[in-house]
């Protein structure tokens, strides 16, 4: 495992009260899926110069078909 990343349900973003208290950063504050955070972190890993020919995922991942399109121009399908 190269990265871990906070997902934060609906029932957060949408309570500005509860993030500015917990003390969650302003840049993750908005609404994100898990896939789009998944492609996130891969894109930033690949920046850093970490090369690797496949990503494994669990099926609610498999579900998503933007995640699994996001994939096929990084050359990871």
């Amino acid at each position: 495992m190269l990265s871990l990343r906070l997902f934060l349900p609906d029932s957060w973003t949408e309570n500005e009260e509860r993030m500015i208290k917990t003390g969650v950063p302003e840049e993750f504050r908005q609404v994100k899926t898990k896939p789009s955070i998944a492609i996130e972190e891969i894109d930033r890993i690949a920046a850093s110069g970490v090369r690797f020919g496949c990503v494994l995922a669990d099926a609610g991942y498999g579900l998503s078909a933007p995640f699994r399109q996001a994939l096929s121009p990084r050359g990871l399908c």
